[in-house]
């Protein structure tokens, strides 16, 4: 086991150490693969060529996340507008709409957002609600719900596509059709709702469960709130219909739960053997407190040692003679 975290203690000086390289370099990529997924919309030929992407993720490891949210939406509905400029006003009203209740508020948790979309276009979307509810809390079930939106809302814009209008007079009433589709679309749509729901629920179930001082309580929250996105699907799809493929469900939710047993572990790791429970008091209060040692390896010692050469005494012998 010491090997293992000697390991660990490795990757994680290695990346202290070249971190302003690193994080950038990995910015740069998560913002490339977004553009990858964009660029399979295929409207805009012009914009799915190879020095635009670089210039995206460029723009992705130097402007905040604010902006580069802007920039996704700018990006989307220049896509759309090459087939529907009707589907390209309604799809920029929808993302801006987001931007301004949430995303311009809390950039830092709007992150979520594309963390579940790109978790949903991976087929591992379960890790997204785990990681939330361990290392975000409560609150990030606004993100992950609006993320869940934006994902089943995808194939909806097809439907939207197919009620354009050729001519430019026709343009309000398509708006007012594809507005009301819309909302019934967001009313209706049982698979969205019921996503959101789990994914609630397991954000719940491990932020409550993280939180108490029971040895291991970070992986059994994990545990748990994996069986909850496990059971809460199965469920949906027995009971209620939810198209769904069981097998890959349950695949996908076994590797987001080891994922996440290695981010943890990668995270804090501690030793459960030495853990203490304290109590003091003081004039106002009376403390109880668990406390549990961090495991932290020693640094082997470097000895370095002098060799000294001991002049030959025959040499020196025969010199004095």
């Amino acid at each position: 086991m010491n090997q293992i975290y000697q390991i660990r203690e490795m990757i994680i000086s290695y990346y202290k150490r070249y971190e302003r390289m690193i994080f950038p370099i990995l910015k740069f990529i998560a913002s490339f693969i977004i553009f990858l997924f964009i660029s399979k919309m295929g409207y805009a030929i012009v914009l799915t060529k190879l020095p635009v992407g670089i210039l995206f993720g460029i723009s992705g490891m130097i402007v905040p996340a604010q902006w580069f949210f802007l920039l996704i939406i700018f990006l989307v509905s220049t896509h759309l507008a090459f087939v529907s400029v009707e589907v390209a006003v309604l799809v920029s009203l929808f993302l801006i709409i987001i931007y301004l209740l949430y995303i311009r508020m809390f950039p830092k948790q709007s992150l979520l957002i594309l963390a579940l979309l790109l978790g949903f276009a991976l087929r591992i979307p379960f890790v997204v609600p785990l990681f939330a509810g361990l290392y975000v809390g409560v609150s990030g079930i606004i993100p992950i719900a609006f993320g869940t939106l934006i994902w089943y809302f995808i194939p909806h814009i097809q439907m939207l596509i197919n009620m354009k209008s050729g001519e430019l007079m026709d343009i309000p009433n398509v708006l007012a059709k594809m507005y009301v589709s819309t909302i019934q679309w967001v009313t209706q749509d049982q698979t969205a709702i019921i996503t959101i729901v789990i994914f609630s629920l397991a954000i719940i179930s491990v932020y409550c469960i993280s939180r108490f001082s029971f040895d291991y309580s970070w992986y059994v929250a994990i545990g748990i709130g994996t069986g909850i996105n496990i059971i809460g699907f199965l469920v949906a799809i027995l009971i209620l219909d939810m198209d769904v493929n069981i097998l890959g469900g349950l695949v996908s939710n076994i590797i987001s739960m080891f994922l996440m047993f290695l981010v943890q572990f990668m995270h804090r790791v501690v030793d459960y053997s030495r853990a203490e429970s304290v109590q003091f008091e003081d004039e106002e209060n009376y403390y109880y407190v668990k406390v549990i040692p961090k495991i932290i390896l020693e640094k082997p010692k470097r000895e370095i040692k002098r060799i000294v050469q001991e002049p030959n005494h025959l040499e020196e012998e025969n010199k004095e003679e």
